[in-house]
């Protein structure tokens, strides 16, 4: 799919949580994407106009709009500029693009998905795109957050596991706030759960390189 550069405006925001925001944001509406893609934003900051890319999480089979996990970091280049934002404003996006996408060898296969804090965004787009287009080998999404408030989409996930029976989610946080739940990481999930994965299975990873590497 070819990138076009187009004039979006912001159709709704969502605090969910101290430092991410869920924006939904619209497009045209022949604007089509491969889950695990993304958009690049572009502001004016300091009157130079600044392009920086975030990953689409929503269904690819929604329309008229996309939604994106933004983690706002307080000394970035221009999350501080996209904290201020409000509902109607507009500024200049470019996409789709990137090759993060589930591969076509995967098609057949069961998929794992492992991620970290707001390397999930991608993964949502990846999980609502498969199963409400009737993917029938297994999905498991394996993430990591903080804590507690940071756990973005938790409940979302926990529902979609209840509906399809092929997908299961598994979660873990690093330093809770309730000393009555299970710390770890991702790593740790893997182990316990792995006898769980399918053979053959493809694996996706996004979040940060320190659980890549790992």
């Amino acid at each position: 799919m070819n990138a076009i550069k187009f004039e979006s405006e912001i159709i709704e925001i969502i605090n969910i949580s101290s430092s991410v925001k869920h924006l939904k944001i619209s497009t045209p509406e022949d604007f089509n994407f491969i889950p695990g893609q993304y958009i690049s934003i572009i502001l004016e900051k300091d009157k130079n106009k600044i392009r920086r890319p975030y990953s689409i999480a929503s269904s690819q089979n929604e329309k008229g709009y996309v939604e994106l996990c933004i983690k706002i970091i307080k000394e970035g280049i221009l999350t501080p500029t996209i904290a201020m934002l409000k509902k109607g404003d507009r500024f200049e996006v470019l996409g789709p693009l990137g090759n993060f996408i589930i591969n076509n060898e995967s098609v057949n296969k069961s998929i794992i998905l492992i991620s970290t804090g707001t390397g999930v965004g991608p993964f949502r787009s990846m999980v609502k795109s498969l199963l409400e287009n009737n993917f029938k080998e297994r999905i498991i999404l394996i993430t990591g957050y903080k804590n507690e408030e940071e756990a973005i989409y938790d409940s979302e996930f926990k529902s979609l596991a209840e509906k399809y029976k092929n997908f299961s989610y598994y979660s873990i946080l690093s330093n809770p706030k309730d000393p009555d739940s299970k710390k770890g990481h991702v790593q740790n999930l893997i182990e316990s759960h792995f006898s769980d994965f399918p053979a053959g299975s493809d694996y996706y990873l996004c979040g940060l390189k320190d659980m890549i590497n790992s």
